[in-house]
């Protein structure tokens, strides 16, 4: 009796045992059901079924597994969430019948995984409590809770190097709809994957909230859906214009389309709708020097938001085609109200490698075809002070006739301006840097980037916004061999000494009659050249009280680069940068040779350019000139990185025809030490910086030299203390008197705080001040407030007043003089932003900068070595004293019609007015309003057609 009893229990042990089985998603719609089926039975290798059955009066359709034992089945379980599939559960205890108007799945169904993998192991399942379920029971379009009835899914981390082998379908069977959504059938379909850690602050933690990453691929391009939780009420979508870096809420893709760490792109789209995009090289060389024509929708859901993106291959630039492509990736996500970002893999910006640590996609058989776009364009224009109108059209060209090259062309190009330079008052005898805005030389401009100093730097830059920022006392400028702003710029023109011609007339810009890019690589090889040709230009002046025109010859330009690179150990690369500028008043040749290397851990790294310039001027004659750089990282571990950089440039280097150099005749050397921690017990984040430089000319007099110390600590409540103090010992300058010898200056010192307000809030401000020893007696104070207010994702207004007192501000005069005047200094910026709908903007901008100053005292270079000598006023002379009055006003209305299609209606309104010594600043901007040297109207439409 006893054994037959047990041998019962036996039985019905294991008829409860078998009666286990795995769910992967339940659906409303057998079609979906079916085609998840297809998908996870070749990803899983198991015959999937679907099962039709009954809850609360609705007809639903599981996707289960055939019933098996527990271990089995847990297993299973396991294999598929590590596939991707994160919501599989096990049903227990009841049968799972197929129906029989729902046949199991079958072995090959459409729309299969190309080239299906074995099952990718991502590491040990860890429970991550309560979340919501993407095919619960409930079965709705989007994201919600998942029932009681179910438990929770796995959350997995991927290893770091894994392969997520993406599945591929036909373009035509998709049947996608860009609304942001993911409720189309085939996105359950799809693995989705969760392993995004806390990458800023760098402290590698679990992120608090699930993030469900889902990609997918066509032979037309990349789609990728992505579903974030987040509490509703904490959402945080702010519309903006395009590539602006403000704190809202953000999903985006880093896509290393080289397979090997070379070049990349990024997109970001932002809860709202607005969007960033840009181009990466190694290691971490984010531009936003780029404008590419995908498609993205966002949606905000009962539980958080979601996002899909469709990415284009005839965009991007990638290798041929190959068997078994594969590509790098990093997907991240900012959650603005706790200003973190997310990342996955966990790469912070703290770490030594980036882009040769990508996670890797596989997409077979993805051979992007070929590509024309045709960007047309009209414009038309009135001044009303100057009484001219125009009317413009022309033509941009872009034909990639394979995914390796690309041909960019342009007549009469659209080089008009829509969006007007800040305004900057530069009195001293170094050249402001100004950032191309143009879309035709800023497609496919990396190629011509020869080293990271080619890209504006700054201590105060992160990814991290926070904090409401501030000014800084210095940004450096870049040393590029190609500054593409030299295009199209200034004339260079003879103008002669009887004709007089106003400082707004000479600096206007000279028109192209076309231009030409080819950019492409062959394996380890890539290359570029450039062409343009400006028209003849033409400035207006007067002679003895008559207006006269002033025709001269317009320039050309060419550029010619090279790149050899490997990244079989580390990266290594050797590069060639040729420009020149052909003119009959001046003939200009620059050579720039470039050598990289980056260590295989990421912590050390190496630039180095030489450059060689010659110059045949009509005037000055042939000069030759020399020189170079070594830039030297070496990033120990998260956080921690020190700097070296050696720089040899002799007085006759020149490469400012079609580049940028900030000045030459400079020896010397920098070393940097930056650190940065972060979750400490009462800081969020503490960043310091310390800078140590020497440089001297090459007469051996030094000429600048310095200690600077920097500081940021960020609370926990994510507002931000930043201080810096800079001390500078005495120095030789050799620059400012122009070419009229040299003076010694001695040490001075430079201290400023700063304070900014969390940015998640409707209001942020912040307030700075300063003060900087002046270059012979006393001192320059400075402060600054600001306040952001965005009440809502679709209204913001920005308002800044700096203001600047100073007590000896030493100016050059002409020859060997100088003087030193007390001056003030007062310049306010609003920008005032309304969206109609995220692709309709108006934007008001104003920027006013008034300075009034009375002289102090006079002084003349010496003959021989000491400081400047004080002098007496000369008889008779007229007073110093004098004002500066600019204005920048411009009111744009933008409709982006389609990618990269706007219509733009743009109002700009500048000043400059002239000398008025003793004016007041209340008539000095009430003039600068009413008397303008631009009125501008403009109404341009461009448009692009293609692939």
């Amino acid at each position: 009796m006893k054994s037959v009893l047990a041998a019962a229990l036996l039985f019905v042990g294991a008829v409860a045992q078998a009666e286990v089985r795995v769910v992967l998603g339940s659906f409303q719609n057998a079609q979906s059901a079916r085609a998840l089926a297809t998908q996870a039975s070749l990803r899983l290798d198991v015959d999937l079924g679907v099962a039709a059955f009954e809850k609360d009066g609705r007809r639903l359709y599981r996707v289960v597994s055939p019933a098996a034992a527990e271990a089995e089945a847990v297993a299973l379980r396991d294999r598929a969430v590590a596939g991707g599939w994160l919501d599989a559960w096990l049903l227990r205890g009841a049968t799972a019948p197929r129906s029989p108007d729902e046949p199991p799945a079958p072995a090959v169904s459409a729309p299969a995984a190309k080239d299906a993998p074995a099952p990718v192991a991502q590491g040990r399942p860890e429970a991550r409590g309560p979340a919501p379920g993407r095919h619960g029971e409930d079965a709705v379009a989007q994201p919600r809770p998942r029932s009681g009835a179910e438990p929770a899914p796995l959350r997995v981390a991927a290893p770091t190097g894994e392969t997520i082998h993406v599945p591929g379908f036909v373009e035509g069977e998709l049947g996608f709809r860009l609304d942001g959504r993911l409720d189309e059938d085939f996105w359950p379909t799809v693995p989705g994957y969760d392993n995004m850690v806390v990458v800023e602050p760098d402290t590698l933690a679990a992120a608090r909230f699930q993030t469900v990453v889902r990609f997918l691929y066509t032979e037309r391009g990349l789609y990728v859906g992505a579903w974030m939780q987040q509490p509703p009420e904490t959402l945080l979508a702010r519309l903006s214009s395009r590539d602006q870096y403000i704190n809202r809420d953000s999903f985006g893709l880093t896509l290393d389309t080289s397979g090997e760490g070379l070049y990349g792109y990024w997109f970001s789209v932002n809860l709202g709708g607005s969007v960033m995009d840009g181009k990466v090289a190694p290691e971490r060389e984010f531009s936003y020097e780029w404008d590419g024509p995908w498609e993205s929708a966002t949606a905000e859901t009962a539980d958080g938001w979601s996002a899909e993106l469709f990415l284009p291959w005839a965009m991007m630039a990638m290798p041929a085609a190959a068997a078994g492509r594969q590509m790098g990736f990093w997907v991240n996500r900012k959650v603005a109200y706790i200003d973190e970002r997310w990342g996955w893999p966990a790469l912070p910006f703290t770490a030594a490698r980036f882009m040769s640590a990508l996670g890797k996609l596989r997409l077979p058989d993805v051979a992007p075809k070929r590509q024309l776009s045709l960007f047309p364009y009209l414009s038309g224009a009135y001044d009303h002070a100057g009484s001219d109108e125009a009317v413009d059209t022309g033509l941009d060209f872009f034909w990639r006739p394979s995914p390796d090259f690309q041909v960019t062309a342009a007549v009469s190009p659209d080089f008009g301006a829509v969006e007007s330079d800040d305004v900057v008052i530069n009195l001293t005898a170094t050249e402001t840097f100004f950032p191309e805005k143009r879309l035709f030389f800023l497609e496919g401009n990396e190629t011509f980037v020869t080293s990271p100093r080619g890209r504006m730097r700054g201590f105060g830059s992160s990814t991290s916004v926070g904090a409401r920022s501030t000014g800084e006392l210095f940004t450096p400028p870049p040393t590029t061999v190609l500054n593409t702003r030299r295009i199209g710029g200034k004339a260079l023109i003879d103008i002669p000494d009887d004709v007089e011609v106003a400082g707004h007339e000479e600096s206007r810009p000279t028109d192209l009659l076309g231009a030409a890019k080819f950019t492409g690589h062959a394996g380890p090889f890539r290359y570029g050249l450039l062409t343009a040709f400006e028209d003849e230009p033409e400035l207006r002046g007067t002679k003895d009280g008559r207006d006269v025109l002033i025709e001269g010859e317009g320039r050309n330009f060419a550029v010619l680069r090279g790149l050899v690179e490997s990244t079989d150990a580390g990266r290594r690369s050797m590069g060639y940068i040729g420009t020149l500028l052909d003119h009959p008043l001046r003939q200009a040749a620059v050579h720039g040779l470039d050598a990289h290397y980056q260590a295989a851990n990421g912590h050390l790294k190496l630039d180095a350019q030489l450059l060689h310039s010659d110059i045949d001027d009509s005037e000055d004659g042939r000069e030759r000139g020399y020189g170079g750089f070594v830039d030297l990282a070496y990033t120990p571990r998260r956080g921690v990185q020190h700097f070296f950089a050696l720089d040899y440039l002799d007085d006759q280097l020149d490469i400012n025809d079609l580049g940028f150099l900030g000045r030459n005749d400079l020896q010397g050397m920098r070393y940097a030490f930056n650190y940065t921690r972060s979750n400490m017990e009462r800081f969020r984040q503490w960043r310091a910086g310390l800078n140590f430089g020497y440089w001297v000319n090459d007469a051996g007099r030094s000429i600048r030299r310095g200690l600077f110390l920097r500081n940021a600590l960020t609370f926990n409540n994510r507002s931000e203390l930043r201080m810096e103090a800079n001390y500078f010992p005495w120095r030789w300058d050799d620059i400012e008197s122009r070419g009229n010898g040299s003076y010694r200056i001695d040490d001075r010192w430079q201290a400023q705080v700063a304070w900014g307000t969390d940015t998640s809030k409707p209001f942020s401000w912040s307030i700075q001040g300063g003060m900087v020893s002046e270059d012979l007696d006393g001192w320059q104070y400075r402060a600054g407030l600001g306040f952001t207010f965005k009440p809502g994702h679709r209204f913001s207004l920005d308002v800044d007043v700096n203001y600047r007192q100073r007590e000896a501000w030493l100016l050059h005069q002409e020859d060997r003089r100088f003087a030193t005047f007390r001056a003030t200094d007062w310049q306010p910026r609003i920008a005032m932003d309304l969206f109609l709908t995220a692709r309709q903007q108006l934007r008001l901008t104003l920027q006013w900068a008034g300075i009034r100053s009375d002289e102090r005292h006079f002084y003349e270079v010496p003959e021989g070595d000491g400081a400047l000598l004080q002098v007496p006023r000369m008889p008779g002379a007229p007073s110093e004293d004098f004002t500066i009055s600019r204005l920048a006003m411009q009111l744009r209305y933008r409709w982006q019609i389609a990618p990269l299609s706007d219509l733009f209606v743009v109002y700009t309104r500048g000043s400059n007015l002239p000398d008025r010594q003793h004016g007041q600043f209340e008539d000095l901007f009430r003039d600068a309003l009413t008397d303008p040297v631009i009125d501008l109207f403009v109404v341009k439409l461009r448009y692009r057609f293609g692939s």
